[in-house]
């Protein structure tokens, strides 16, 4: 990447509510850079994530998807209740789903039934993502209100997401089975993402119910969504002359 483009990268990190110190203690790159197939598909090995489900995250659509959700959903609330729980609730949800490093669990009809996310996991050692032990039981159970606020399925989160080669994964094309785990991951927060993606198969392999694991690969999505108008254009532009 351009040292230009790590550099503004840097900044949006360490103005962000972690500091650096603790961005490094919890494994988090403070100089990511922007992926390309070649990156992913060696990442994905390194992981031993196979390629049938292997996906990525569109670089932006996701995050315009996200917005209309919480915008229908905020538009919906009286004025009145810009002030009220409920309101503040949302405005939670909307954050943990827009987090770099998820689970999210689905059942056979693609219905979300449980999601974790990464500002939830005890930071930052040893990063245990069995948070209140909701991998001690299946389906997983978290007594946290933001994470049992269920606003889309996996129909959605497919339609935001693609093979490699730009070819789609319609929840048509998945095998029937009882249940469809997601993870989101990236090279951008490596260490979280590597210890939920070894504790979800220890989990997946420990119980019998019959799952299809997908990978999501969020990283170029994630450094867009901190980027100005200006860095985007930017970005364009070098990915178009080939540079990154």
């Amino acid at each position: 990447m351009n040292k230009i483009v790590a550099l503004i990268l840097f900044t949006c990190l360490t103005m962000t509510s972690c500091g650096l110190a603790y961005k490094v203690l919890l494994g988090i790159d403070s100089t990511p850079e922007w992926n390309s197939d070649d990156d992913i598909i060696r990442q994905a090995k390194k992981y031993d994530i196979a390629s049938q489900f292997n996906l990525v995250l569109d670089t932006a659509s996701y995050d315009a998807g996200l917005r209309e959700i919480y915008r229908k959903l905020v538009s919906d609330l009286d004025l009145s209740d810009k002030d009220s729980t409920e309101y503040f609730s949302l405005k939670e949800a909307w954050s943990d789903d827009s987090q770099p490093v998820q689970f999210r669990l689905f059942d056979s009809q693609g219905v979300e039934i449980f999601k974790l996310v990464n500002c939830y996991v005890d930071p930052p050692i040893p990063m245990n993502w069995n948070v209140e032990n909701c991998f001690d039981v299946f389906p997983p159970q978290v007594n946290i209100e933001s994470l049992n606020s269920h606003n889309f399925d996996l129909e959605f989160l497919l339609s935001y997401s693609s093979y490699l080669d730009g070819s789609k994964l319609q929840f048509s094309d998945l095998p029937m089975d009882r249940y469809y785990a997601v993870i989101t991951w990236n090279e951008f927060f490596k260490r979280p993402s590597k210890k939920l993606i070894n504790e979800v198969k220890e989990y997946i392999k420990s119980n019998d119910q019959s799952k299809t694991l997908i990978y999501i690969n969020n990283q170029n999505a994630t450094l867009w969504s901190m980027m100005d108008s200006e860095m985007k254009e930017y970005v364009k532009e070098q990915l178009a002359s080939g540079k990154m």
